[in-house]
């Protein structure tokens, strides 16, 4: 007979950690496959700085240090360069023009003047000793070419009788008559011949003469030059002003294009100042600012830039547009905002240390319910030292962490240790 088989079910009591453990396997799969590919770090919320995005008015300007300097300056370089001998006004003193500062002594310029001028006397000699001769020589081809003239003058009256005699047949032979005519004709080549040797002797004469006259005038351009060189070992100021310094000692030689001193006229600034390069492009001629000094504003215009890049800053030179402060002296230091185009409207966020690690391409966006920070990309416009202008990426009202990032090692997701206050 057939007996009926019936199922065996498991206890609860050992089916209810199987279920468990079954559902723990499940849920820590479903988190390992929903976060494959992403990186998360902890991080306390106290130590991060929290910035809104938001509309309002931005103006992109860049505040930098200048210095007061006088408008119009004199440098003085040394030309030549010598050993110092006296020294007759101290810097920090007013000086006028012409006043003799300091004098040199250069023994090699000395040498090369008075050997100049021994130059030029011996050209002079030479000179007057070629006009004698060219003269004399002169006077000898005219003369020759005279006696060759009156030569030929009587040979051709000779030869005129003849040929009246020859004509008459009268005691005239006929190898006399053509022995004067050839003389007569040799008499009037040698004449030609003299002409045309005078010709080019005169004109060989008048160049050297030129070539002399030039080699003297070369030698007086060079003793001029030697002159005005050993006048430049007295130095005078070139400008009435204020000599602002004099670096020289006496017995100190100095080599030619040291700079010794400058002499400043005070009675008109400007502001000389380095700029970041970020701003070369938008820096030009005519570009405005403004400073603030004793609770008053003025106004301030690039007049010069210069292009040399040092330092990653390059240098401007603004004049004052408008009222000049009082009791402004040489040597101030005063924060001027430089401005670029017109405050408007925008969408911007507080500038802070994530810029320089991020370049400004990325930020972390806090969620809504300030639990966590994702990394979003961005795209950054205009900026000024508070705020950076938004482009793409960010919305207003949106949170994000502007602090640094250099603790966070680039991490996907930053989860905060409890709720971040998002409230600016």
């Amino acid at each position: 007979m057939d007996r009926k088989i019936e199922k065996k079910w498991l206890p609860l009591k050992k089916l209810i950690p199987i279920l468990v453990i079954g559902f723990v396997i499940i849920f820590l799969s479903y988190q390992v496959i929903s976060r494959s590919g992403t990186t998360r770090l902890r991080v306390d919320p106290s130590r991060i700085t929290l910035s809104q995005v938001k509309y309002g008015e931005f103006q992109e300007y860049y505040p930098f240090d200048g210095t007061v300097i006088p408008l119009t300056s004199v440098y003085l370089d040394v030309e030549q360069g010598g050993r110092v001998e006296e020294i007759f006004v101290e810097g920090g003193k007013p000086i006028q023009k012409g006043d003799l500062i300091l004098r040199f002594s250069n023994t090699t310029l000395q040498t090369n003047l008075i050997s100049t001028e021994n130059s030029l006397l011996e050209n002079l000699d030479r000179q007057r000793n070629t006009q004698l001769q060219l003269a004399k020589d002169k006077l000898t081809r005219k003369e020759m070419l005279l006696n060759l003239t009156y030569e030929t003058l009587k040979l051709e009256k000779q030869y005129k009788r003849y040929s009246a005699l020859n004509e008459e047949k009268i005691g005239i032979s006929e190898e006399d008559y053509e022995t004067l005519y050839d003389q007569v004709e040799y008499k009037k080549a040698q004449m030609a011949l003299q002409k045309e040797r005078n010709k080019q002797e005169d004109l060989i004469g008048d160049e050297q003469l030129v070539q002399a006259k030039k080699a003297i005038e070369r030698i007086n351009l060079s003793l001029d030059l030697l002159t005005k060189q050993i006048e430049s070992l007295n130095v005078k100021a070139p400008i009435s002003g204020y000599l602002s310094s004099i670096s020289a000692e006496i017995g100190q030689n100095i080599i030619p294009g040291q700079r010794i001193g400058q002499i400043d006229i005070l009675d008109k600034f400007k502001i000389r100042a380095g700029v970041d390069q970020y701003y070369n492009s938008k820096v030009t001629v005519g570009t405005k600012g403004k400073f603030t000094l004793d609770g008053k504003s003025y106004g301030v215009e690039v007049t010069k830039i210069y292009p040399e890049v040092i330092n990653n800053l390059f240098t401007v030179d603004m004049a004052f547009s408008g009222e000049v402060p009082d009791g402004i002296k040489r040597g101030q230091t005063l924060t001027v905002e430089l401005s670029f185009g017109e405050p408007g409207q925008s969408l911007m966020v507080n500038k802070g240390g994530f810029y320089q690690q991020t370049g400004g391409r990325w930020v972390y966006l806090v969620s809504k319910d300030g639990m966590t920070a994702n990394r979003v990309d961005i795209r950054l416009g205009r900026q000024n030292p508070r705020n950076v202008e938004v482009l793409e990426g960010l919305n207003a009202g949106d949170m994000v962490i502007t602090s640094g990032y250099d603790s966070f090692k680039e991490a996907d997701e930053l989860v905060f240790e409890g709720a971040v206050e998002l409230k600016e």
